[in-house]
């Protein structure tokens, strides 16, 4: 008679053959490489589009030319300027794209032509640098000299921490692994529902109990998926730093390396954490068609770090929302990889989150287990929380 850890290895040798020899791992995967590169193409267009204006001078504009192209490298813009012999050809060059807007007139009235609207960054910029000409030309008018009044009204800059010269790498690095943790979590986590239905509405979950205990079953389930989940990982990963590095988007390497051990250790305890509850969900219907009614909760738990993740932290790492969050399980398996990628994790925070969201994960396994065990074999209508936890437990 075979042992526990012997019986939940076959079961989770079972699971994970058939689901690598199936066409949908392959299918998924590829899907996910579709995402991901539909991710950073759009990542890339959108960044492309933002970090370069387009202006056209046109008439005694173009004496601010050299003021126009220092400030912008002052703000970090990337300024093209051009120029036009007259009004109707800068116009035109607005009108047609060629350009974002055309700055034309003299001292005193200029005007910032755009054809829909001006950009805010530019339009800043452009005011910012016509006010200053017209404070200098006041100030030498007086006779006092505008460069011995500009350093006298200017402030220095200090920060208490050096600057990070890796952090773009950073938040890149933080919102794969963001996305990778995410999708990964999400679509495993439900193959285990999906699975836990399937035998259960074809009645192959009574012949596999005659022989295997149920929580024996659905740790081998778990265990299986996660690692083939796992393998998912590692591959997109692989894919993603090989382009990555062939691109030059990462050139220090040791970053994302160092990140890997706590990837694998936040995907396995964020995977099982909702493993178990999705099994547990799985377990309360017996149709396909009921799953989602019962998985849809489930749902809110992953997204909302995800949400934090990708639209705050990236601008606001010390953000305190995200940072509390990062400690309770069920958002710590997204929030505190990424904050550790952006490096503004002690090296005590993904311990202390690591061992609160195990202790966690050691109330769900007893939790959905008790829900397993008493809810797999009843067919019909679906069962409700408080009635497959108050269920005699029956046998282990």
């Amino acid at each position: 008679m075979t042992g526990p850890a012997a019986t939940i290895a076959l079961v989770a040798r079972r699971e994970i053959t058939t689901q690598v020899r199936s066409r949908t791992f392959l299918v998924g995967l590829l899907l996910m490489l579709a995402v991901f590169g539909g991710y950073g193409a759009v990542f890339a267009f959108v960044g492309s589009q933002s970090s370069e204006s387009s202006l056209v001078l046109q008439g005694q504009s173009g004496e601010l030319r050299t003021d126009l192209q220092a400030g912008a490298d002052r703000q970090g813009l990337v300024l093209r300027l051009t120029e036009a012999g007259d009004r109707p050809t800068g116009e035109s060059m607005v009108r047609s794209g060629e350009a974002d807007a055309m700055l034309t007139g003299a001292p005193g009235s200029y005007q910032l032509v755009g054809r829909d609207d001006v950009g805010g960054a530019l339009r800043g910029l452009v005011t910012e640098v016509v006010e200053q000409r017209a404070v200098s030309d006041a100030l030498s008018a007086a006779g006092a000299d505008p460069a011995q009044v500009t350093e006298r009204s200017g402030v220095g800059v200090r920060t208490l921490e050096p600057e990070d010269p890796e952090r773009g790498q950073r938040v890149g690095i933080a919102l794969s692994v963001t996305l990778l943790l995410f999708f990964s979590v999400t679509a495993y986590g439900a193959a285990v529902s999906q699975g836990v239905v399937e035998e259960k509405s074809s009645r192959v979950v009574e012949l596999l109990l005659a022989t295997v205990r149920p929580g024996h079953l659905l740790a081998g389930k778990i265990l299986g998926l996660g690692l083939v989940g796992l393998l998912q990982l590692l591959i997109l990963g692989g894919i993603g730093t090989t382009i990555a590095l062939a691109t030059g988007v990462l050139a220090v390497p040791t970053l994302l390396l160092g990140m890997l051990p706590s990837v694998v250790v936040w995907y396995l305890v964020g995977f099982f954490l909702f493993a178990t509850l999705y099994a547990a969900a799985g377990a309360l219907v017996s149709r396909q068609e009921e799953l989602q009614s019962v998985t849809a909760p489930i749902a809110v738990p992953l997204l909302l770090p995800f949400l934090l993740a990708v639209a705050i932290l990236p601008a606001d790492p010390r953000n305190t929302v995200a940072t509390v969050l990062s400690f309770v399980p069920f958002f710590s398996q997204t929030l505190m990889p990424a904050r550790t990628a952006l490096g503004v994790t002690a090296w005590w925070e993904p311990l202390v989150a690591l061992l609160l969201a195990l202790a966690a994960l050691t109330g769900m396994v007893l939790l959905a287990a008790r829900v397993y065990r008493n809810s797999i074999l009843r067919t019909g209508a679906r069962i409700s929380w408080r009635e497959a936890l108050r269920v005699s437990p029956g046998r282990s």
